[in-house]
């Protein structure tokens, strides 16, 4: 089972649910269908730029409840504006050992 983590935009979530993503991932659909089993651990926002707090809970994840893999939220990849700090905040999570996907659903 692939222990996953989706990690959201702070300002998108004021006005989004996530049922996309959540979904996405529960249903094994877009960016998670090769995973041949998913659990989710948990769904939670970058806490506003420049990400600080999500990097705090995503390192906590990984060493706490062995998070493998982080998807960044499609509001964070493909939505305009994108995330000026989605780079640099993969960059940091892969140093954490964790594998980074961009985008959770299409």
């Amino acid at each position: 089972m692939t222990k996953v983590v989706i990690l959201r935009c702070d300002s998108a979530a004021k006005t989004c649910p996530g049922v996309g993503c959540i979904a996405a991932a529960l249903n094994k659909k877009d960016t998670f269908k090769d995973y041949e089993n998913v659990e989710l651990l948990a769904v939670i926002t970058c806490g506003g730029c420049p990400g600080r707090l999500g990097l705090s809970q995503i390192k906590q994840l990984i060493e706490k409840n062995g998070a493998e893999v982080v998807h960044f939220a499609t509001c964070m990849t493909a939505f305009k504006p994108k995330c000026r700090y989605a780079e640099e905040m993969k960059e940091e999570i892969e140093k954490m050992g964790a594998k980074v996907v961009m985008g959770s659903h299409f």
